[in-house]
């Protein structure tokens, strides 16, 4: 009985859509870009910290999932970024921690390349011993533990106002847990797998007029061990001061967005997935909500045949910046 409950627990560990080795699924990813792109680490010129929260307060047995990241732009054309994520419920949970590089190649003055990559680890955790169900023997210490490497990659081309992004979420792949020879499990053998996942990403940011600006997004998950999924959300933005929207997740249903910025520093933003009777839909509302928080000065983008200068002012906390001609060529 103690076998077949770990091997159920491990089993939706490994298929339940909000968890895998994928980074959890998100409502805010148009003020996150970096989330699910490694490429886009540093892209919003200045360093920011975003933590997010996902749960359903009317059941307690719903997934929670959590996460954290940070992300800014280094020298004159790099970026960094560090995420962090956790899903747990019930008994069960999952852990996932990546460090990112990126770099930016402007093609012309309006036209950018991204590319990045992650590396980290991820674990999945089943605490039995929280059952306390007496009529199993050995199951108050019974634990079962998964660690694994892994690693993403991705792509990003920015035009004007629009944005194309193709990552891979998760490039390796852990074996399953061996039940019956548990000291024959080696959570050290990866498979390199890197299209097991395939996330594909389209954004624009359309000016209606001097107040308002539409964000249109859409995204498409290629998935090798489930159906493939695709997701549109469309986000009004007033004043670059307040946004609201709706976005709409295949076979998983509806969700709602509104959100405010305080003076370019901080921001808050709440999003509310309805209960429905789709596939993978809620049984209960969803409720997430995502404090960002700005830090240091804005860095100019990068701009084709000039690099970026970094001067420290004295009495003034933020360093100016400014743009350098590249030299070419060494005159003498």
């Amino acid at each position: 009985m103690k076998k077949l409950l770990i091997f159920w627990t491990l089993t939706i560990l490994a298929s339940a859509p909000v968890l895998g080795q994928q980074v959890p699924l998100q409502n805010h990813y148009f003020l996150t870009p970096y989330i699910y792109n490694p490429a886009l680490a540093g892209s919003e010129n200045h360093a920011i910290i975003y933590v997010n929260r996902r749960q359903q307060f009317a059941n307690s047995q719903a997934p929670t999932n959590t996460s954290f990241t940070f992300n800014t732009p280094v020298a004159s054309s790099g970026g960094f970024g560090f995420s962090f994520f956790n899903t747990s419920w019930d008994t069960a949970s999952h852990s996932l921690a990546y460090v990112s590089f990126a770099r930016v190649i402007p093609l012309s003055e309006d036209q950018f390349f991204h590319f990045g990559i992650s590396g980290g680890f991820g674990q999945e955790r089943v605490e039995l011993k929280s059952i306390n169900n007496p009529s199993i023997p050995g199951l108050q210490s019974a634990e079962e533990n998964i660690m694994y490497a892994d690693a993403q990659l991705g792509f990003a081309y920015r035009w004007k106002e629009l944005q194309l992004g193709f990552s891979l979420p998760s490039m390796f792949s852990h074996q399953p847990v061996n039940l019956e020879n548990p000291e024959e499990n080696d959570f050290s053998k990866l498979d390199f797998d890197p299209f097991r996942g395939v996330l594909l990403s389209a954004g624009y940011m359309l000016p209606v007029n001097d107040m308002i600006e539409l964000q249109p997004q859409l995204l498409y998950r290629v998935n090798k061990d489930s159906s493939n999924q695709w997701e549109v959300a469309a986000i009004a933005h007033f004043q670059k001061q307040f946004w609201a929207g709706a976005i709409f997740r295949q076979d998983y249903g509806a969700a709602g967005v509104v959100g405010l910025r305080i003076q370019d520093v901080a921001s808050i933003s709440y999003s509310m997935e309805f209960s429905g009777s789709q596939d993978y839909s809620p049984t209960h509302n969803n409720h997430e909500i995502q404090l960002g928080i700005r830090i240091g000065a804005t860095r100019p983008p990068v701009k084709k045949g000039f690099k970026i200068i970094k001067e420290k002012q004295e009495g003034n906390p933020k360093p100016r910046f400014y743009y350098q001609p590249k030299r070419t060529s060494r005159s003498g």
